[in-house]
């Protein structure tokens, strides 16, 4: 996750660099996850094909490539956005693989716990950008810090060479069927869940700002519930091992709750607006975790191939969740902006309840 994080924390490094505007650079978190969304489902097959560890290794070592190639090589704007769609590319084929690996590797009993853990990825990137912002960029540069934060994909690739001799061995699987019609539900309700959560780190700081919160009580209000979101997911993973509930009906609940947070950022009053970004940010950026599982859990068959399709959903709310949500707030404001964040997060749980209710999956993709 961390090329895609990273481009927005140094954009104003790089813009100054290339010689281009602020959201041209921002632009490339976009690309980033409309490459994914494109990526996504191919990518949940090969890794079903080749096997999770050797699409994993691939995927961080094609990550540390991209990020060192930015460094050395991105002369201009159009060469760092082609870096960046790779690395789109290949954090599409990591997500379902890693699902995969887990769905293998870890107990049944320990894999709620499991998911929330790797669920906690995208506030932990987050927060490695923000600290290589101080730490390293404005000391070193931009260049400097990109390469510096490939060493940690490289790191990865050689613990998982180390370990590969120690996990048992992957199973047979049959290749993957044609997606069925409830996982493309599961996956237009992701999209439409994840719409508002990928906003907040955008525009959270402008809107509190607005509502009256001091620029630096905003930046903190970010990060505390950039640190809620990383706890939620691993709390509700434990919950759900405790009581072996893998549905999707658990991720609807949580996400009418985060729904009521979207509400209170929309009041545009002090107190209800902190209140709301700690709840839009806890449980309606809290529920990524027991969805992979939900999903694997009703895909045991294909589980790679299945959370490919629902990464799909996810990547498409990241790419086009926030942009909507700036549209609206530029000629709306920022209350109907989170009023309509609120609405994609009730719609998003309608639809997860609606395939959690579904008829049953084929067997071959049990």
């Amino acid at each position: 996750m961390l090329p895609g994080f990273l481009v927005g924390v140094l954009a104003l490094q790089i813009r100054d660099d290339l010689g281009v505007r602020v959201e041209a650079v921002v632009a490339g978190v976009t690309v980033f996850f409309l490459a994914g969304a494109v990526g996504a489902g191919p990518g949940g097959r090969l890794a079903e094909r080749v096997g999770a560890t050797t699409a994993m290794r691939g995927c961080v070592l094609a990550t540390a490539a991209c990020l060192l190639a930015a460094a050395a090589l991105a002369s201009s704007l159009p060469v760092l956005l082609v870096l960046l769609a790779v690395a789109g590319l290949a954090n599409a084929v990591s997500q379902p693989a890693i699902n995969l690996f887990m769905a293998e590797q870890v107990p049944i009993d320990r894999q709620g716990l499991a998911f929330g853990i790797k669920q906690s990825a995208i506030p932990a990137a987050i927060l490695v950008s923000g600290l290589a912002l101080p730490a390293l960029a404005l000391p070193l540069g931009w260049r400097a810090t990109v390469a510096v934060c490939a060493l940690a994909p490289l790191a990865v690739a050689a613990a998982l060479g180390r370990s590969a001799r120690h996990l048992r061995p992957a199973e047979q699987r049959a290749p993957a069927p044609r997606p069925t019609g409830r996982l493309v539900l599961i996956a237009a309700g992701a999209a439409l869940a994840s719409a508002g959560p990928n906003s907040l780190a955008a525009y959270l700081v402008a809107s509190a700002v607005e509502t009256g919160i001091a620029e630096g009580a905003a930046g903190l209000l970010a990060a505390l519930g950039s640190a809620l979101s990383l706890l939620a997911r691993v709390l509700l993973g434990v919950r759900a091992d405790r009581r072996r509930d893998y549905g999707f009906t658990s991720v609807a609940v949580v996400l009418v709750a985060g729904a009521g947070g979207f509400g209170l950022l929309a009041t545009e009053t002090a107190a209800p607006f902190v209140v709301g970004a700690l709840l839009a940010f806890a449980l309606g950026w809290g529920w990524p975790g027991l969805f992979n599982l939900a999903v694997v859990d009703s895909h045991r068959a294909a589980p790679g191939a299945a959370t490919g399709i629902s990464q799909t959903g996810i990547y498409l709310g990241a790419a086009l969740g926030p942009a909507a949500v700036g549209a609206i707030s530029a000629a709306a404001g920022f209350s109907a902006a989170w009023g309509a964040a609120a609405a994609f997060a009730l719609l998003g749980a309608a639809l997860l309840a609606l395939a959690g209710r579904g008829a049953s999956l084929s067997p071959s993709w049990r």
